[in-house]
């Protein structure tokens, strides 16, 4: 199954599985976090609004890491998530809650690079911030925390 088809197929059981008295941006955000894991880029531009941001104040002053993550629209975002050039990401969700209108999921990411050598594995700590407005990602904001990534075998737990 190729990844755009594979990327639809989790974005569809993610509306499937809203819950009934959810927010209606749930499910969307629920649906936009499957995309992002997955690298999905076509499913990623029918998801951001045209005028979306994407944000990471705690990347500003780790350069040696990335530079500053602060990306204003649907193109700069999808330029800058392709530049990152991830396979994949991994998230474990410890807590997912909706707080004035934004989901929040909080746990870790593993970031899957696809190297000639295997793939590498780094875990971060995060908390991802989604926000949505009439059906569309306006915001997706993380709060990093870059001092504790760790680099993990891949044939390890996640």
């Amino acid at each position: 199954m190729d990844k755009s088809v594979a990327g639809f197929f989790v974005i569809m059981m993610a509306l499937v599985a809203r819950q009934d008295d959810a927010p209606p941006e749930v499910p969307v955000a629920q649906a936009y976090l499957a995309a992002y894991q997955a690298q999905d880029f076509d499913a990623l531009a029918g998801l951001y609004a045209e005028d979306a941001v994407f944000v990471d104040p705690t990347s500003f002053d780790v350069g040696a890491i990335t530079p500053p993550i602060d990306w204003q629209g649907r193109e700069a975002i999808l330029s800058g998530l392709r530049s990152w050039n991830v396979e994949r990401l991994e998230y474990a969700v410890d807590r997912n809650y909706q707080a004035s209108g934004r989901t929040v999921f909080d746990g870790a990411v593993t970031a899957v690079y696809a190297l000639e050598d295997g793939e590498r594995h780094y875990r971060f700590p995060i908390v991802t911030i989604v926000t949505v407005q009439d059906g569309q990602v306006v915001e997706h904001r993380d709060y990093t925390d870059y001092a504790g990534m760790a680099q993990i075998d891949p044939a390890g737990d996640h």
